[in-house]
């Protein structure tokens, strides 16, 4: 048998990755074991046709191997933190839904740079998150940092649609991009003259503001 997964929280409790404030000890530990999963299930590759009973589930959780994935829980919730704590932005949580998975269920903190609201977090579920700011904002934009069994991704959005954010290019080639731009998205369907125009409108910066600028009122 493990020892419980609170002792894990000991050397954290009270401090500013969890603070008493903020969620309580219970919910931390419903968390913490919800991300234990998520790895468990990526490391080892296991996929179940259904959803297991909590009896199920114990056999496998309640074994000593099975610390070191609250071990890393504990890591990833702790990254988390400190991406909130950095920012110290108004945090919004929105209530989640459905199943959680890549593409439309990965854990979500975005972070929401806003012309007429500030800055601010939402923190949720990826298809919740961008539903909540698409129905209640407008003139922002934002980094949504998705997780998912361990595993981190970063995409920059703009509110309108036909508008977008590209990252510099990682691989250091010829014509490779060498900064963040900001410009209306490009079709392989366009004459030449329109995508002309459209590369006059753009912006480039070596790095994001992190703020709503007026350049972008142009879009």
């Amino acid at each position: 048998m493990t020892s419980e997964p609170q002792d894990l929280f000991s050397k954290f409790r009270g401090t500013s990755l969890f603070p008493e404030s903020a969620m309580s000890e219970i919910e931390i530990k419903k968390v913490i074991e919800a991300i234990a999963w998520e790895v468990f299930l990526r490391n080892t590759g296991l996929r179940f046709k259904r959803e297991l009973t909590p009896d199920e589930k114990k056999s496998i959780t309640d074994v000593e191997s099975y610390q070191y994935y609250r071990e890393e829980a504990v890591k990833i919730y702790e990254k988390r933190q400190r991406a909130l704590n950095n920012k110290k932005y108004p945090v919004i949580d929105v209530p989640a839904s459905g199943k959680r998975k890549w593409s439309g269920g990965a854990y979500t903190l975005c972070f929401v740079y806003s012309k007429y609201n500030g800055n601010f977090v939402l923190k949720g579920y990826h298809d919740e998150v961008r539903e909540y700011l698409k129905k209640n904002y407008t003139h922002y934009f934002c980094n949504f940092s998705l997780w998912y069994r361990g595993f981190n991704r970063d995409i920059w959005d703009f509110w309108k649609e036909d508008i977008s954010i590209f990252e510099p290019s990682r691989r250091k080639r010829k014509g490779a991009r060498e900064k963040y731009e900001v410009r209306p998205y490009s079709s392989w369907f366009e004459d030449d003259v329109t995508t002309e125009e459209k590369k006059k409108m753009s912006l480039k910066f070596k790095r994001l503001p992190k703020r709503w600028i007026p350049e972008f009122d142009m879009f």
